[in-house]
């Protein structure tokens, strides 16, 4: 196959641009909505609590323990440490938890709970 030199010359300047567009696009911020007035932050600025404004799906990843997705209701607290990372929320659906070989249910309502870890395991635990 031959390609023509206009052809290859537009391919490239595509794979280009493209690359060039890849390379610098800003890295993805989460965002959730909290009710007006209920916003409490640590003394750094970082958000401490706030009561949502809608359910919100959260993802929390560990490079060592993989990654975890789950429902937080609305109208209830989630908390955060003072780095920003997701500490707690009360669940708007039931999520299972494999610890082990075990898999446990956490029912929707109850509070699920990721305590700080520099060890980098993902630690889940669920509590009315």
């Amino acid at each position: 196959m031959k390609l023509s030199s206009p052809a290859l010359g537009f391919f490239t300047t595509s794979l280009g641009l493209f690359t060039i567009n890849f390379a610098i696009s800003p890295p993805a911020q989460a965002s959730i909505v909290c009710e007006p007035g209920t916003i409490t932050n640590y003394a750094n600025g970082s958000l401490k609590s706030c009561v949502l404004g809608q359910d919100t799906t959260l993802q929390v990843s560990s490079a060592r323990s993989g990654t975890a997705n789950f429902r937080c209701k609305a109208q209830a607290d989630i908390y955060f440490d003072d780095k920003g990372q997701f500490n707690s929320c009360q669940l708007s659906q039931d999520i299972q938890i494999r610890q082990g070989n075990a898999v446990e249910t956490c029912p929707a309502e109850y509070w699920v709970n990721f305590p700080s870890s520099s060890d980098g395991n993902l630690s889940i635990s669920c509590r009315r």
